[in-house]
């Protein structure tokens, strides 16, 4: 009985380490996307589907230095935004999907070499075909350069 006792006080002092080292993990568990475990009780908009999940992405504003910056991970935001996370759907296989804020799609503006582009600022909704040419125009130039056999390198 004796060495029951110190073989189950073992397995749970076990299992305390485990638990006291997995919990900061999980907190910085960042997918290949960039995406974090939601916040405990953060309501999402639908059920995300099979090999898919709810994730939190850093958010960078237009005007941050590393806006532009691929080493950064993060969603883009242009215009006015509160928060520094946004929710987004990702995909095991297929990636990052729709961004969503307080239960409205956010307005994807493009996905540039920096990262995807997203704004749920309504002034700077009926500006989005323009800002959306903007954030494209480097990829544009690019294909169009190498397909008139250029060697443009924006």
């Amino acid at each position: 009985m004796h060495t029951t006792s110190r073989l189950l006080a073992s397995a749970l002092a076990a299992a305390a380490v485990l638990t006291v080292s997995a919990g900061p993990a999980l907190a910085d568990d960042v997918d290949w996307t960039g995406g974090r475990p939601l916040p405990p009780g953060t309501p999402v908009p639908y059920d995300p589907g099979y090999a898919s999940q709810w994730r939190s992405y850093n958010v960078v504003k237009f005007g941050d230095p590393n806006y532009r910056n691929p080493d950064v991970q993060g969603i883009r935001v242009v215009g006015k935004f509160d928060q520094n996370w946004i929710m987004c759907h990702m995909n095991a296989k297929g990636g990052l999907g729709s961004c969503y804020v307080n239960g409205q799609a956010a307005l994807e503006l493009g996905y540039a070499n920096y990262g995807k582009v997203v704004t749920v600022d309504p002034v700077v909704k009926p500006f989005a075909p323009i800002i959306s040419f903007f954030v494209h125009l480097p990829s544009n130039l690019a294909a169009l350069s190498s397909w008139a056999g250029l060697s443009y390198r924006y």
